[in-house]
């Protein structure tokens, strides 16, 4: 009986004749566009600064702010999305965020001065922060848990492809056309994205208005762009490192008198009552964050790694990140059912240490293999990490009841942001602590690096080991324990 169950719940969860299926899948779509346009318009930049500083009359290091700009104002603003989409309404919330950041991007394209496209940026990171937390919430909404792990599946693969397609389609966009086009291959993408929205995207507001948390998001704000600004200040050489601590010093601070007031307040912009599930404190706080570590620091080391160390093309190097996130992509489609059959624990534990494994592997990669050997590597490292991230986002809300799903979003995402900055910034301080201060990271300091973020990854495994055998059963179709054993008892009789 219990196996008939498993067997209809199978079915279920793939039942392409669902309405809720069809419309989760649409949603998860829609949604998939518009990150791969923040996405893309994040990373094609990097290619353009030099061109773009030519044109401004200004130095190329100088233009560091376009992009510290963009991620200060997200983190700042990051708080309030699940507020003015519950306050406003979700489709409408949308597609303005979209509208704007559209025209945004056409803006920072016929800006004629740094200050303007500074300006443009500053518009682009506010629209950008709205509209993809905003989907994320209405994704979350209207999924039935059986389908989150197939909609997390969909929403989640442009973060993979956007940060390998970006540096080189910017560098062509900017070798044969010219910087502007940068942004302006933003406007196709959002006219579509707004059509889209317009007619798959559902209208969701809050069924009780609550007041704005100003001191909330006062506190919050602060503590993140004193966060962000310190750890960026702390990685880099020189005399920027004593204004780094005392942005540290100030965010401890800040952060401390933000999070009483989230104790305290009894509307805060950002709920902490999400930390009472096992399964978004575990893959959120606890060992998703270690996970995550791991794995936002290896993308950060190895386009260094393979340049720096193996003495790659950035075009080469640019490949060998394509293959990791190809293999990642490629398994996406087995997620489902490999949770489902498995269950969380299993899958996650066992990811983990996959992780890990294919970590120390990059440890061990040497500039004497031949690049196919090197490539066919890189893809079995994507495919390791691929499941197991998609399982950690779907648990992040497998108990999570859909009236404080907003809330959990904006934690969710705030962990992660402050997760990728404290990564990519210990990497950055890491390499240049084991490299003796020297401007160019030596290959041992690389390789202990690398062998750092494989320690950060298996750390996590004992603390997956604390979820329950039945966690996320809603989620992925799997028949729970206690109910297994009340209908073997049953058949007994």
């Amino acid at each position: 009986m219990t196996s008939q169950a498993n067997e209809q719940a199978g079915a279920a969860q793939d039942d392409m004749s669902d309405p809720a299926l069809r419309r989760a899948r649409v949603t998860a779509i829609v949604l998939a566009a518009s990150m791969f346009m923040v996405g893309i318009d994040s990373t094609v930049l990097v290619t353009a600064l030099p061109r773009m500083a030519r044109d401004f009359g200004v130095a190329p290091t100088s233009l560091s702010t376009t992009i510290t700009i963009y991620i200060l104002v997200s983190a700042a603003l990051l708080p309030v999305s699940s507020w003015i989409g519950q306050r406003l309404g979700s489709r409408r919330v949308f597609t303005v965020a979209m509208l704007g950041f559209t025209l945004s991007s056409v803006g920072c394209g016929l800006a004629g001065s740094l200050p303007m496209f500074l300006l443009m940026r500053v518009c682009q990171a506010a629209f950008g922060t709205l509209m993809v937390p905003v989907g994320n919430i209405v994704l979350l909404t209207i999924t039935p848990k059986r389908y989150l792990v197939t909609a997390m599946a969909i929403s989640s693969t442009p973060a993979l492809l956007a940060p390998v397609i970006g540096p080189p389609l910017g560098g062509f966009i900017t070798t044969y056309l010219d910087w502007p086009w940068v942004f302006f291959i933003n406007l196709p993408i959002g006219a579509i994205g707004l059509v889209a929205a317009a007619r798959f995207i559902p209208d969701i507001a809050a069924t009780e208005r609550t007041p704005f948390d100003w001191p909330g998001f006062g506190l919050t704000a602060s503590f993140l762009c004193a966060l962000i600004a310190g750890l960026d200040r702390v990685s880099h050489k020189g005399e920027g490192r004593e204004i780094g601590v005392l942005l540290l010093i100030a965010a401890a601070i800040l952060g401390t008198f933000a999070l009483r007031h989230a104790r305290s307040a009894r509307h805060p912009i950002v709920p902490l009552t999400p930390l009472r599930y096992q399964s978004f404190f575990i893959s959120t706080i606890g060992a998703g964050t270690l996970t995550r570590i791991a794995f936002m620091g290896l993308g950060f080391t190895l386009p260094l790694m393979f340049q720096i160390g193996f003495g790659l093309s950035p075009f080469h190097s640019g490949l060998l990140l394509l293959a990791q996130n190809a293999g990642d992509v490629v398994l996406k489609s087995i997620a489902p059912r490999t949770l489902r059959h498995f269950g969380f624990r299993k899958v996650l534990v066992s990811g983990s240490l996959m992780i890990a494994a294919s970590i120390l592997v990059c440890a061990m990669l040497t500039s004497r293999l031949p690049f196919p050997i090197l490539f066919a590597i890189m893809f079995a490292v994507g495919m390791a990490r691929s499941v197991h991230m998609t399982g950690m986002m779907a648990l992040r809300f497998a108990d999570m009841p859909h009236s404080e799903v907003g809330g959990a979003t904006v934690l969710g995402n705030l962990v992660q942001s402050l997760t990728q900055a404290f990564a990519i910034s210990g990497v950055a301080a890491l390499l240049g602590l084991l490299s003796g201060g020297a401007d160019v990271p030596t290959m041992a300091a690389f390789r202990i690096t690398v062998l750092i973020l494989a320690c950060s990854a298996a750390c996590a495994t004992p603390l997956f080991l604390r979820l329950s055998k039945d966690a996320g059963a809603e989620v992925t179709g799997r028949v729970q324990r206690g109910l297994k054993e009340m209908r073997e008892e049953s058949e007994v009789v």
